[in-house]
């Protein structure tokens, strides 16, 4: 499978990642977080359905993420269509996530970890 650039996109209130997360990607993801969540203070939903590459140092960034969301009383929740590389691995490290934004939304259920 050939890995696409990195993208990061905000549509609907929704941060769009997609393409692989190398290391100069992590550093604009990590920014591009902070500043649509206002610092971790305002809840943010993250998709992932997109992403290509997925290493252990974007799941650290998220893993922060989602600590200083919570600390603030704000929620980070991250994305990933069921069979996706990303839902793969967050659940291999036990993060929680919904399959759709609909389930985000109260649309459908369904927390996956």
């Amino acid at each position: 499978m050939t890995e696409r650039p990195f993208a990061c996109t905000v549509e609907d209130g929704v941060l769009n990642v997609a393409g692989a997360l190398d290391e100069l990607a992590i550093i604009t993801l990590r920014n591009a977080v902070a500043e649509h969540s206002s610092e971790h203070t305002r809840d943010l939903v993250v998709s992932l359905d997109e992403v290509d590459y997925l290493p252990s140092v974007a799941i650290g960034v998220l893993t922060r993420a989602m600590s200083r969301a919570q600390t603030s009383g704000a929620e980070l929740t991250l994305v990933a269509r069921p069979g996706s590389m990303a839902q793969r691995v967050l659940g291999i490290n036990g993060l929680p996530h919904r399959p759709t934004i609909a389930a985000v939304q109260g649309d459908e259920s369904g927390l996956l970890a």
